[in-house]
């Protein structure tokens, strides 16, 4: 367990290492945030000789691409126990009644939905399409950042219609934006309310999460930090319709440290407040890849297993839960370790940040684990 003792070596190394890692990366900016048994640890920093990316702070606003998930789900266990959803009820008891879904897409469980083992590829055949149109560049500039808003509920639903499971339901994994998409939007069913009115209502109001969501005001779009071309011109935000719960949120490393601290209270304290049931609710284990299961792709299994979107990482004492972003020009990543009392948050933003994804998020996932140990 990080001792005080500890801690200034381990900041010192967290601030070379990201220093180390901008040197070749231009016109980026990188945020890391640490909470230890309550003390909050803020570090920023941009890209050497950055003529247009500013040094960020602690209420700058980025996009925090599928750490949006994490939100959603804890929004599911909040409806769960309110007796709107039921984590084993299945899709088909709640999307319209005039859907031709097919018997094994209708039995598919809210559960599955939450825990990537639906069955269900990554995205459905529009989406893809819309994708694939993009990258021919068929569409007009800046095509390539507009298929989730372009995605719209009706193409959701025929994608269901006629979606083939790429393994049978629940012997399987697969990161699934189209299943995380359509489990935001059964939230909006059940309830009435768009999704991000119910994520503030349920989520944000209550733990004072002021700059967490989706549309922003004039003023929050004046915190917005942006990647930069080539040129030096901005980058375009990604913007979204039906899949907005899944991957569409945008917040601060204020926001979300508060976020993974109210985790940790909730694991701490094991009060009854809605919320904090929910947040220990979501991280529990749900799931874990059955052995010899081969990935549909030929990639290695997982080595983490299955909370409410939620991954659970082994650790000597339990588990620790953590989950990354990623959208065209942003990565973030969000962690709670309850034994160790930590909470951990990583915002990136650099033009590039697709590619270096899979350079910062084992990054970002091993500084976690240092914080923990």
């Amino acid at each position: 367990m990080l001792t005080s003792a500890d801690l200034p070596r381990l900041l010192s190394d967290l601030d070379r290492e990201a220093e180390d890692y901008l040197v070749t990366r231009d016109e980026a900016t990188l945020m890391i945030g640490l909470s230890v048994r309550g003390e909050r640890h803020v570090r920023s920093f941009r890209s050497p000789g950055a003529q247009h990316a500013p040094l960020p702070d602690e209420r700058t606003i980025y996009e925090i691409g599928s750490v949006s998930k994490v939100f959603s789900t804890t929004v599911l266990a909040v409806l769960e126990a309110e007796g709107l959803i039921g984590l084993d009820d299945p899709i088909g008891a709640h999307l319209p009644k005039d859907l031709r879904l097919p018997e094994r897409i209708a039995s598919i469980t809210v559960r599955q939905l939450a825990t990537h083992s639906s069955g269900l590829g990554s995205v459905g055949r529009r989406h893809q399409a819309f994708i694939d149109e993009e990258l021919r560049g068929t569409e007009p500039p800046f095509g390539a950042y507009t298929h989730y808003l372009r995605y719209r509920k009706e193409h959701l639903y025929a994608d269901l219609e006629d979606a083939e499971l790429v393994y049978p339901t629940g012997q399987g994994w697969t990161y699934s934006i189209i299943g995380m998409g359509t489990l935001g939007h059964l939230l909006e069913l059940v309830t009435g309310k768009p999704y991000e009115q119910l994520l503030k209502e349920t989520v944000c109001a209550p733990l004072g999460l002021a700059d967490t969501g989706y549309a922003l005001s004039e003023e929050q779009q004046g915190r917005v930090v942006y990647a930069y071309d080539g040129g030096g011109q901005p980058c375009p935000n990604w913007y979204h319709d039906v899949l907005l719960p899944q991957g569409g949120l945008r917040s601060t490393m204020t926001d979300l440290l508060a976020f993974v601290e109210a985790n940790l209270a909730a694991g701490a304290a094991a009060d009854g407040s809605p919320l904090s049931r929910a947040m220990r609710t979501a991280r529990e284990q749900y799931f874990a890849v059955p052995d010899g299961f081969a990935m549909p792709d030929g990639s290695e299994p997982p080595d983490f297993v299955q909370g409410l979107a939620w991954r659970g990482l082994d650790r000597p004492d339990g588990l620790a839960w953590w989950h990354p972003g990623t959208t065209l020009f942003y990565l973030a990543g969000a962690g709670v370790d309850d034994r160790a009392g930590v909470g951990f948050v990583v915002l990136y933003s650099g033009r590039r940040a697709l590619v270096e994804r899979d350079v910062l998020h084992p990054l970002q996932r091993e500084w976690f684990r240092r914080a923990c140990l």
